[in-house]
């Protein structure tokens, strides 16, 4: 994802592309696109979890969705029907949060992925009823500023370098460019953008196609670099080190590896997950090297700690039901899971023996 340590994806959403038309921000390259889905790749609607399941489990009221944690140590959640944040302290060392009742903070929208826009913040939640961005301060949950975006249907926003913004729109098939509160440019992305994450220099940022089946490079100010295409059916992806971009081809059952290069994305790596996995929601983390993807078809966390493309270690965790998002603690390394059912839980698992 990004210039962020902590991020995590979440629903690449259901429906089809709104009519809204951006202008090209330039040539995308020459090669015939794949045919585009006829409806966005999901999750699996998972079996029931396991009785016993490893960390600590925390119930929530209401569906949570995206979730990131700051390196201070603040959990935040955001949840629907109430829509807003459920907060939650993790104390130095510990291996869960000191409460299992979250401190909830009320948004105007719904939000489904959350990001940071640096280790402390602030978090940035994309409203998909009212076409905002939510600029949040954490750990007090108060909102900096809110901006209109040129949507509809703003769904994931992230941080490029220090200073600008994109928010991908999912049914306007676009990118709103943000810098100084207000929107200063609209690119077109691939057919219904899920997602999309920066390098950590902010030099470059990609947004990933769901029903388009393509991933596209583009600059710090929103010119188009390149674009590849992307898998069966993508889902999220999350920033690496050294250029790289994981996404997760849900449709396909794997996890697939991009270079940003100056002429545009290049696939390097291919990671099968399991028939049947669907894998979802992903995080990075860049201290311990280790990329962090659920597989909502089995309740399973996977774990890969990377050198490079290829795997060095990795681990299958027991989750929560209806895993759809993970994030990492960047101070130990403990992973916080999001079980995405009516009545959710969060699932703290510390960093394993087995990766290290």
């Amino acid at each position: 994802m990004s210039a962020l340590v902590v991020t995590a994806g979440l629903l690449a959403g259901c429906g089809s592309p709104g009519a809204s038309t951006p202008t090209p921000a330039s040539a995308p390259t020459a090669d015939a696109p794949p045919t585009p889905l006829a409806e966005a790749p999901e999750p699996a609607t998972s079996p029931p979890a396991q009785a016993s399941l490893p960390g600590t489990v925390i119930p929530l009221t209401g569906a949570p969705e995206g979730i990131a944690v700051t390196a201070a140590g603040t959990v935040a959640v955001n949840v629907r029907n109430p829509d807003g944040l459920d907060i939650l302290p993790i104390p130095p060392g510990s291996a869960a949060a000191t409460t299992t009742t979250p401190r909830f903070v009320s948004l105007r929208s719904e939000g489904r992925h959350l990001t940071l826009a640096g280790p402390d913040g602030p978090a940035l939640s994309a409203g998909e009823k009212d076409g905002t961005l939510s600029v949040i301060d954490l750990p007090s949950g108060q909102i900096a500023y809110t901006v209109p975006t040129t949507g509809p249907a703003p769904h994931e926003a992230f941080a490029v370098g220090q200073s600008t913004i994109f928010v991908a729109n999912e049914f306007g098939n676009s990118f709103s460019i943000i810098r100084d509160r207000r929107v200063v440019r609209t690119v077109s992305t691939p057919l219904q953008p899920g997602g999309g994450a920066a390098t950590s220099d902010g030099r470059y940022a990609v947004g990933v196609g769901v029903r388009g089946r393509q991933i596209t490079e583009y600059t710090a100010t929103g010119d188009i670099v390149g674009t590849a295409d992307c898998g069966a059916g993508p889902t999220h992806t999350v920033a690496g080190e050294d250029g790289l971009f994981w996404v997760n081809d849900t449709d396909g059952d794997a996890v697939l590896g991009f270079e940003a290069t100056p002429t545009g994305p290049r696939q390097v790596a291919s990671i099968p997950t399991g028939a049947g996995s669907r894998p979802y929601g992903d995080a990075y983390d860049t201290v311990r090297h280790t990329l962090w993807v659920t597989l909502t078809g089995s309740n399973q966390l996977l774990g890969l700690t990377l050198s490079g493309t290829q795997v060095a270690h990795q681990v299958s965790i027991p989750t929560v039901r209806q895993p759809n998002s993970v994030a990492v603690d960047p101070t130990t390394g403990e992973t916080v899971t999001t079980g995405s059912t009516t009545n959710g839980q969060l699932q703290f698992v510390p960093y394993p023996e087995a990766l290290r």
